[in-house]
């Protein structure tokens, strides 16, 4: 397991152009922990639920000759 010193020196070896990313995750890795209730019923969160699909709505398979 790496200790807190060696982060911080690895930190200093990463690109500027990543120190964005890694400031965003830091400060994701900070937030508490969600504690949502489980999904009892699926069909209540479904987006397609009741929804109506065409036959031309979906994806052809290509045929070639």
């Amino acid at each position: 397991m790496i200790n807190r010193e060696q982060l911080k020196l690895e930190i200093d070896t990463v690109d500027d152009a990543h120190i964005e990313i890694l400031h965003r995750i830091i400060q994701a890795l900070k937030q508490p922990l969600g504690t949502d209730p489980p999904l009892t019923n699926l069909s209540q969160v479904n987006p397609l639920k009741g929804s109506v699909i065409f036959e031309h709505d979906l994806i052809s398979p290509i045929f070639t000759p």
